[in-house]
């Protein structure tokens, strides 16, 4: 298989249609979820029906949970798809496919043809790449930023190593992939794979490499690119966008668990473990086979090993966790995986067959059926179709759901009760993620239909009096009640 497998580069198109097939099949039939990817695909919605093509906003207020990047790509997206459930999903996709071929090329250029085509391999079948590749979210794009930074650093490390005078070209493509970063997901785009370099460089004892990085052009196009965007938010949006974007949005997130049950310090171990199914179960052993690679002091080997573990440390000190946030240590471990367990590519081929038709499979019985309860498809199509729009609906109990807003086009408002008042999302709190319309129950209109929104096995609010509504219509996602017409006055 090895000896098949030699220099033969239409081996990673082979690898690229599969994986199309994994991650595009199916997609036109994934909801969009509540309670994130609903929050991505309503903000960029309206952002292209206004034409506002700069400052995220939502429920027709600016939203600044996140950088502009991800955005663009889903406005143009629906451009050319339309405002679908396959548009929303098909740049995460995509992305993902460069990033594969990106793998293949920086691995074939720093060992052989084989091992470069079982790291595309083992990157593109993991579990969490696959749900990642299939997702709303900012993932897969900072995920190939970051492979670029510093796979860009790595070659002209490297190459200034060995006198060629191209190196520099790398490093200032490693600050151009940095300001791609930095608009996708903030900050961390940046200091985060800095602190890798700079983690790689004291251990190599070669801090003076530092000062061949190209700082000032480097930095001249880092700011030019990434810094141009915030310099117009912050001369539009003043303090807002400063407070509510790095005070919440990254300082918050660092300093204070969004989600304490989950922040302990062991949380990435299963994580990580999980994310590199099924490559996790059936190559330990290999590993192990292969352990004295674990200590050679070969440059590409103690780098990745760096770039993994500095990730998983970094988000394992960090306050608020997300499953995902270690998501640039799949590719250094990957890589890892695929040079201690090459020669093994046989197996790892079968594999990787038997998971692409898993999860083909997958996707039809366990995808598609999690996001529509996830999700809200059938409400909102009896909304679009039977609701008009100077109707008010409100959702009374339990979590909000963005998405009945975003198929409907019919605002959803939260219900609130009569000493209640609306958090307010300016404030450095978690309330800034309260960015959706409010309504006391003493402000329940009296001239309009008024209808309220049960999901699931949520229970009637205790703020109203059941026995005003009655029940028009009911499915699995939940149920729509009518406030009786006579009653209103």
């Amino acid at each position: 298989m090895k000896y098949i497998l030699k220099n033969r580069d239409y081996h990673i198109l082979i690898v690229l249609i599969l994986s199309s097939l994994i991650y595009f099949i199916g997609n036109s039939w994934l909801s969009i979820t509540d309670p994130i990817e609903s929050n991505y695909a309503l903000t960029a919605k309206e952002m292209l029906i206004n034409k506002n093509y700069l400052s995220p906003q939502i429920f027709g207020h600016y939203w600044y949970d996140k950088p502009i990047f991800y955005y663009w790509e889903l406005i143009i997206s629906f451009k050319i798809f339309g405002i679908s459930n396959f548009g929303a999903r098909f740049f995460s996709g995509l992305i993902g496919l460069c990033n594969i071929f990106l793998v293949f090329r920086f691995v074939k250029a720093q060992t052989n043809h084989v091992i470069a085509i079982v790291s595309a391999i083992i990157v593109s079948i993991s579990v969490e790449y696959w749900i990642i590749a299939k997702s709303i979210i900012t993932d897969m794009t900072l995920g190939l930023c970051f492979n670029a930074i510093l796979m860009s650093f790595y070659m002209g490390y490297s190459q200034h190593k060995t006198q060629s005078p191209y190196y520099k070209y790398y490093y200032l493509l490693a600050y151009i992939a940095s300001a791609i970063a930095v608009l996708t997901k903030g900050p961390i785009g940046f200091l985060l794979p800095g602190c890798i370099i700079l983690v790689y460089l004291v251990i190599r004892r070669d801090i003076r490499e530092l000062l061949s990085l190209q700082l000032i052009p480097g930095m001249t196009i880092f700011i030019l690119v990434a810094g141009s965007w915030y310099y117009y938010m912050y001369t539009i949006h003043g303090d807002d966008f400063v407070n509510i974007f790095l005070g919440v949005h990254n300082w918050l997130r660092a300093t204070v668990s969004e989600h304490p049950k989950f922040n302990v310090w062991y949380y990435y171990l299963p994580i990580t473990i999980i994310s590199l199914f099924p490559w996790s179960i059936i190559l330990p052993k290999l590993i192990y086979n292969n352990r004295k690679i674990w200590f050679t002091n070969i440059p590409l080997h103690s780098f990745l090993a760096i770039w993994a573990g500095t990730v998983i440390l970094f988000f394992s000190f960090m306050a608020t966790k997300y499953s995902t946030y270690t998501f640039p240590a799949l590719t250094p471990l990957a890589i890892l995986m695929a040079i201690m367990c090459y020669q093994r590519i046989s197996l790892i081929c079968k594999v990787a067959l038997a998971m692409s038709i898993t999860y083909i499979v997958l996707t039809f019985t366990i995808a598609i059926p999690q996001t529509n309860k996830a999700s809200s498809p059938a409400i909102s199509q009896y909304i679009s179709q039977y609701i008009n729009d100077e109707s008010i609906i409100v959702q009374g109990s339990g979590r909000y759901r963005v998405s009945p807003t975003y198929y409907s086009n019919h605002t959803v408002y939260k219900l609130i009760g009569p000493n209640e008042t609306a958090p307010n999302p300016s404030t450095i709190s978690w309330n800034a993620k309260e960015i959706m319309p409010f309504i006391s129950v003493n402000n329940l209109p009296t001239d309009k239909d008024v209808y309220l929104l049960i999901y699931g096995n949520d229970s009637f609010p205790t703020t109203l009096n059941e026995s005003q509504w009655s029940k028009i219509y009911s499915t699995t996602e939940g149920s729509i009640y009518q406030l009786h017409h006579s009653l209103k006055n």
